[in-house]
């Protein structure tokens, strides 16, 4: 089997050559690389839990932003010492058959797993030292690249004499040959992985070094030098506190010219979150779910670029005096700025040590108490260019703290006109403008609330702005916030950037992202939702996901959930699944479930049918929605009756409602259809007088009566189509009504030719040929 493997990706290299030829007349260099994760490392050593998940981690990023292309790459998770070697062979021939096509190529080896002194351990084989690094150098590129995450692994390096060189790195215009090996341990440690991060120490800070956080130069461009000097920093940071101990990556590079060896490009990520000049300290960034993907300590005035997978991140910026929380949407083709404006001030949760000395346990108290009027996180421990007035007002400009030339920390804030201050404990009242930089507490104006850090309530009759907001907005007109984590309320118009939480308004809420519940008399507006809208008249939506709720429409770009509307619910892309429930539904590709009276679709079903019955009956239909699920609604008269009204009175139209499912082959469709049927019959003349005699005597408009009544009865169908050219099909199927003791009545009043009895149900087959016209 092994063999056959090795024969099928040897004969696949002149294809993979071929397919990539263009590419590699520009691009010069040419990349391979084997990604071994082994978590087996033999029944006298603990399973690991994350070494297949760092291999494969490491193949992403290498493909993304390393310049290895997918089919250049190869993963082996739990392999053999033999399977090892014959990706090693498969390598070699891809590299050989494709070496007149580029200036150079290189190769990278990466392993994560078990190993000792002097082997990687495979499950139940293992792989020398010697041995492998023999196998590495005889595959024929130009220069190799071995990056160990095992323990012991330096003793990889030491092997047959290594020994630490300077590093002597080339960029890919540069011809250049030699090794670089790269161990996460010294020759004496061992490697340790974290539940926390969910990865090894060394693949995670290599993996973040590599996605930008070891650009050092600015460059947007990660060197080999870059890349070991930040892994060897930020391994050691992580583990110099373990119980284990230490960790110490080690390197042996000898390479031959000039210049970097560039191993990540980060201007080749589809999409890049930029760290701004201004935000400094350690930036911790996990995604939606909560698992951690990046922590970065940036300490200088550069910006740092990172390439990540577009989606939702969460960042906490641990700073000097102050944590910072928020979160961000990274799209494709786009760069996110993330800066300390981004994010919102948190207060910092204290902790008892154990065995802490009672002095250090007072002292702690003592500054908690200190710190009790701490507003989101920053503290009123004046600084030097900081000022404490208790009641502040202001009749146009702060006209007596204004004196003080400092920022001005208050608990009471009153304007007639204008009043701005610092940061705020408690409330500002402005007949004009408010504006602080830190409110805890209530903003209220009958002008203008500004605000760039809300945690509480701002009010007023027009216009309320925040960065960010926790709490509660309330405005006669508009509201205005980046980010809102809690409640906005509008007479006329709510817009938030982030929304977490809840919109109310009488007219019109609008949000970039949101995430929670939007309610509006009239008009929802969301750019990407999640969670729940409601509306008396309209929603809308770009990106949806949750639940859409209205009298009127429903409206969605992309869609995942529920739509219900009074009349019409639009989606231009269901492709994930859902549901759309209204009379008129409307979706471009969809893949889920309409129920209405009329459902369109892309690559639904939508079409119009008649046929002619066993049972001497002409059939009109409408086959409308999905596929693996429709609607159906029609009659069927009886032939005699369709062009002449009602020549036969006892022959009686049925009418049909149901639910369908169709399995399509080439040109032959297959369908079932689970059918309700309804027969309207006149009363006899006694009882419509009866009826009316009763209903005068109760007092009721004896017009009220009803004159016909009606008999339901099941019915089961299934049929064969076939489609000679598009939009035209045609059909037969089969009917099976079915009659039990309730609904006997309902077949006094129909003809059916063929009938099968069965004990307590009697079955009533009914066959027909038709055509149907398809306007998808």
């Amino acid at each position: 089997m092994k063999k056959f493997f090795l024969f099928v990706m040897i004969a696949f290299v002149p294809f993979v050559v071929f397919a990539q030829s263009n590419e590699n007349a520009t691009s010069g260099v040419e990349r391979y690389a084997i990604f071994v994760g082994s978590n087996n490392g033999g029944k006298e050593h603990q399973r690991l839990l994350y070494a297949g998940t760092d291999a494969i981690a490491f193949k992403k990023t290498m493909s993304e932003i390393g310049g290895i292309p997918q089919t250049n790459g190869i993963l082996l998770l739990d392999p053999s010492k033999s399977d090892l070697d014959d990706a090693m062979q498969v390598v070699s021939s891809m590299i050989s058959a494709n070496k007149h096509n580029s200036k150079r190529s290189e190769f990278l080896f990466y392993y994560s797993g078990h190993s000792d002194e002097s082997a990687l351990l495979l499950g139940k084989s293992t792989y020398g030292y010697s041995e492998l690094k023999a196998a590495i150098s005889s595959v024929p590129s130009d220069v190799h690249v071995v990056i160990l995450d095992s323990c012991y692994s330096g003793n990889f390096i030491r092997t047959k004499g290594g020994q630490k060189q300077k590093p002597f790195l080339v960029d890919d215009s540069t011809v250049v040959k030699g090794h670089a090996y790269l161990s996460s341990s010294s020759s004496q440690e061992f490697s340790q992985e974290s539940d926390e991060i969910g990865s090894s120490f060394f693949t995670n800070a290599m993996l973040t070094g590599l996605r930008g956080a070891a650009d050092s130069s600015g460059d947007k461009k990660v060197t080999l030098n870059e890349l070991y000097s930040y892994a060897f920093s930020e391994t050691l940071s992580k583990t110099e506190n373990s119980t284990v101990g230490p960790q110490h990556p080690n390197y042996n590079i000898t390479l031959v010219g000039s210049g970097d060896l560039i191993l990540s490009d980060i201007s080749n990520s589809d999409s890049i979150v930029m760290l701004t000049p201004d935000l400094k300290g350690r930036l911790i960034l996990r995604d939606k779910n909560g698992k951690l993907i990046s922590e970065v300590n940036k300490l200088n005035d550069n910006p740092l670029y990172l390439a990540l997978e577009k989606g939702e991140y969460n960042a906490t910026l641990i700073g000097r005096g102050a944590t910072l929380q928020g979160s961000f949407q990274l799209n494709s083709g786009k760069i996110y700025e993330l800066s300390p404006n981004s994010l919102m001030p948190v207060a910092a949760a204290f902790h008892r040590v154990r065995g802490e000395k009672l002095s250090e346990h007072n002292s702690e108290e003592n500054k908690s108490d200190e710190d009790s009027n701490d507003i989101v996180g920053f503290h009123f421990d004046l600084s030097e260019n900081e000022v404490y007035v208790p009641v502040e007002f202001s009749l146009v400009d702060n006209e007596i703290s204004k004196q003080f030339n400092k920022k001005v920390l208050t608990s009471f804030s009153l304007g007639l006109l204008r009043s701005k201050v610092y940061k705020v404990n408690g409330a500002m009242v402005s007949l004009g403008i408010n504006e602080t930089e830190y409110l805890r507490g209530l903003q209220f104006s009958y002008f203008i609330n500004r605000a760039e850090y809300v945690e509480g309530v701002q009010y007023t009759s027009i216009f309320n702005q925040t960065g960010h907001l926790k709490g509660m907005q309330a405005s006669g007109i508009f509201n205005v916030a980046k980010d809102v984590l809690g409640f906005q309320a509008a007479g006329i118009f709510s817009t938030a950037h982030n929304v977490e939480g809840m919109q109310a308004s009488g007219i019109f809420n609008v949000s970039h992202d949101f995430l929670g519940m939007q309610a509006a008399g009239i008009y929802n507006v969301a750019k990407k939702t999640k969670g729940f809208q409601a509306a008396g008249i309209v929603n809308k939506a770009d990106d949806f996901e949750g639940f859409q709720l209205a009298g009127i429409a429903n409206h969605a770009d992309a869609f995942k959930g529920c739509q219900i509307a009074g009349i019409v619910n639009i989606a231009h892309d269901c492709t994930e699944g859902g549901v759309q429930i209204g009379v008129i539904n409307i979706a471009g590709d969809f893949n889920g479930i309409q129920f209405g009276l009329l459902n369109i679709s892309k690559n639904g079903v939508l079409e119009f049918g008649t046929s002619y019955t066993s049972n001497d009956n002409l059939r009109f239909i409408v086959n409308s929605g999905a596929k693996q699920l429709y609607t159906v609604f029609g009659c069927s008269i009886a032939r005699e009756n369709v062009f002449d009204v009602w020549i036969d009175d006892k022959k009686d139209s049925i009418f049909i409602g149901g639910l369908g499912s169709r399995l399509t082959v080439n040109k032959f469709n297959f369908d079932v259809e689970w059918l309700a049927n309804f027969v309207s019959v006149k009363k006899d003349d006694a009882t419509i007088e009866k009826e009316k005699a009763e209903a005068k005597a109760k007092g009721d408009d004896e017009d009220d009566v009803f004159e016909y009544e009606t008999h339901f009865f099941p019915s089961i169908r299934f049929s064969i189509g076939f489609t000679p050219i598009k939009h035209l099909q045609f059909f037969g199927g089969a009917s099976f009504a079915v009659e039990y003791e309730k609904n006997a009545e309902a077949f006094e009043h129909i003809e059916n030719k063929i009938k099968i009895d069965a004990s307590d149900l009697k079955l009533y087959p009914e066959f027909d040929l038709g055509v149907r016209y398809s306007f998808n």
